[in-house]
């Protein structure tokens, strides 16, 4: 006797590709008027709603029936869109960039309508293959070495952010240790013994990602070097006090595993002695990070590229293509020497991923390389931008802002009521003339230039100089005349403050 087909519930209407059409047209109508009402400063750069806003005017509970798109769009653009941040807005310097391009954003449209999980090379061939073929360009473009290409022992993945690309770093390095040690997965006493005795080395400038990775981890010794002032404003760590803590636990039988160095560390763009660092990693078989998230682009640029001098000795190197390379959040560049360090520290499977493929080993399989099993298809927003702007486009954002970055600080000088701290790459250091002395005018004039909205920076903290000002250059058509603006409205505020 057959079963009776019982009614089934109607697809929601939520489904149509044909409604689709008509509702995206109305949502890019959306994101063009957004960027161009940032662009000519018809939005404030920082929002004035209180604590609770959106809580108190949405909903408590989700609606039971759907509602028209237009509707929906209107609730993001009267509700949503006030109580932002606008990180794209010409007058946001704070922290460091965050950029969107319209080709990233086509790319990044299109990979989530194919929504590609691409965890292995069979559940997605093109996401494997995108991957590996764009970072080796990047690798090409930054002159990285052949040690970091996918043709060699290593390679190069996108990850999420730079923090979960320095805790699978650190898991490699931490078992390499193990394995070194001769130490096996069954020999947990062992294990527990020789892990208790790690130690992870870096400096007090660098991003406190390297900590939260080697807490994540159960790390026991971190080792926050101090770092000393050096030439153009520059912290460099203490080599010095770096390998004396270095040898101070070797000796004490504990074991040195993990340096993490910088090159555009957050507060001043510090730049470590990165070739004397890695050769003295090499010599005590330590791994040797290069945390490069925001400055490592500048490698593009061959007038820049010596000042990443050491990056050969590196065992992995982090570059947050979010920031200042135009392919939006949630895609940083990852690059190793070792695949094996990081396919036997992150491998797992199961019956559901056997295929012919990896079993004959292929291919590469990029969930061994990451801390999740599914992964988005981020290489296509690379590939897009890529294609889109050419290395030369993507190197003239760079230097637009490091030109623009020299000229602003000149005129800031030029004011007489302003001390250049450090100014790097796309980076404005500054303080009022007398620095720390002149702690508390610092802290209000960074207070009155936040106040009314309309732009946004934040402050570091420098031994010997105090509360630090920090412009950091990220919207891609800024120009003389904006920053001439800008450089008026800080020195009329300083004034004011100085009265």
């Amino acid at each position: 006797m057959s079963q009776a087909k019982t009614p089934l519930p109607e697809v929601p209407a939520s489904y149509d590709w044909q409604a689709f059409r008509e509702n995206a047209h109305q949502t890019i109508d959306l994101i063009v008027d957004y960027q161009q009402a940032l662009c000519d400063e018809s939005l404030p750069c920082q929002s004035s709603v209180e604590p609770g806003y959106l809580l108190d005017s949405l909903e408590a509970e989700a609606p039971e029936e759907g509602r028209p798109w237009n509707e929906i769009n209107d609730e993001i653009k009267d509700k949503i869109i006030p109580g932002m941040t606008h990180w794209q807005h010409p007058n946001f310097f704070a922290y460091f960039p965050s950029q969107v391009s319209p080709p990233a954003l086509l790319g990044n449209m299109v990979a989530n309508a194919m929504n590609q999980p691409g965890f292995t090379w069979a559940s997605s061939p093109a996401a494997t293959e995108l991957e590996m073929v764009t970072m080796e360009w990047l690798r090409k473009a930054f002159d990285f070495p052949q040690s970091m290409s996918w043709k060699s022992e290593g390679g190069g993945v996108l990850q999420p952010s730079a923090t979960e690309a320095m805790i699978t770093n650190l898991i490699a390095a931490r078992n390499r240790a193990l394995d070194k040690a001769g130490i096996q997965q069954a020999q947990h006493q062992e294990k527990t013994a020789l892990l208790s005795k790690m130690c992870v080395y870096y400096s007090d400038q660098s991003h406190f990602c390297i900590e939260k990775a080697a807490k994540v981890l159960a790390i026991p010794y971190l080792r926050a070097i101090r770092s000393l002032p050096g030439e153009d404003g520059n912290r460099p760590v203490d080599i010095q006090a770096l390998k004396a803590a270095i040898l101070e636990d070797e000796a004490a039988g504990r074991i040195p595993i993990f340096i993490s160095a910088n090159f555009g560390a957050t507060g001043v763009c510090a730049i470590d002695d990165l070739p004397e660092i890695g050769s003295f990693a090499k010599q005590h078989n330590i791994w040797f990070n290069i945390d490069a998230a925001y400055a490592g682009v500048v490698a593009m640029l061959p007038e820049c590229r010596h000042e990443m001098q050491g990056v050969e000795l590196a065992d992995s190197v982090l570059i947050n293509g979010s920031k200042w390379f135009s392919t939006m959040f949630n895609c940083s560049f990852h690059f190793f020497t070792s695949r094996k360090d990081m396919v036997t520290s992150l491998n797992a499977t199961g019956v559901i991923l056997d295929n012919e493929q990896t079993s004959k080993q292929k291919v590469f399989d990029l969930k061994d390389y990451h801390l999740g099993l599914g992964r988005p298809f981020r290489s296509l927003k690379l590939f897009t931008t890529l294609r889109s702007f050419g290395l030369s486009g993507m190197r003239a954002t760079l230097r637009r802002h490091i030109a623009l970055a020299k000229y602003t600080a000149q005129q800031l000088e030029n004011t007489g009521l302003f001390n250049m701290v450090r100014v790097k790459y796309g980076l404005i250091c500054f303080n009022l003339v007398g620095g720390e002395k002149m702690e508390s005018q610092n802290q209000q004039l960074l207070k009155q230039l936040n106040a009314d909205k309309n732009m946004h920076l934040v402050h570091t903290v420098v031994e010997s100089q105090g509360t630090v000002l920090r412009i950091s250059l990220a919207h891609p058509q800024l120009d003389y005349e904006h920053m001439d603006k800008v450089v008026a409205q800080i020195a009329k505020t300083a004034t004011g403050v100085l009265d």
